[in-house]
Order: C-alpha cells, then sequence, then structure tokens
C-alpha cells in the first residue's frame, strides 16, 4: 500500500516525508475500502447513475403542464 501512495504522491508531484507518507497510508487504505464497499452492493451494479444528461429531452414550463 505504500507504494500505491508513493505512485500517487508523485503522479501529482506532491513531496511528502516518510512520516506523512506512513499517515496518508492509514488513511487511505481506510478510504480505499470505503470505496470499495461502494460497489460491492450487488443490487446497484447495474443500476444507472441518478443524474444524466439527455440531449432529447424536453423542458416544459410548469405554468403550461397539464393538470392531474
Amino acid at each position: 500500500m505504500t507504494e500505491v501512495v508513493k505512485t500517487l504522491l508523485a503522479a501529482a508531484q506532491l513531496p511528502a516525508s516518510e512520516a506523512e507518507i506512513a499517515a496518508y497510508v492509514k488513511g487511505y487504505e481506510s478510504q480505499r475500502a470505503a470505496v470499495d464497499a461502494l460497489y460491492d452492493v450487488e443490487a446497484a451494479r447495474y443500476v444507472d447513475p441518478a443524474l444524466r444528461f439527455r440531449a432529447g429531452a424536453r423542458i416544459i414550463p410548469w405554468a403550461s403542464a397539464p393538470a392531474r
């Protein structure tokens, strides 16, 4: 995990001491586990995202919307 954190810091061109890297590794491990857990929900595996751009969508002003 230390090498992953060092690689990420190097890619971002951020300097860090060994003490800082050790602290980042500890935080990264729990953060990575939390992000991975988001993908473990079987029911949500193939669900579409809630927000999506639809180029063909029409906007209907609320004042002209049909009454229910």
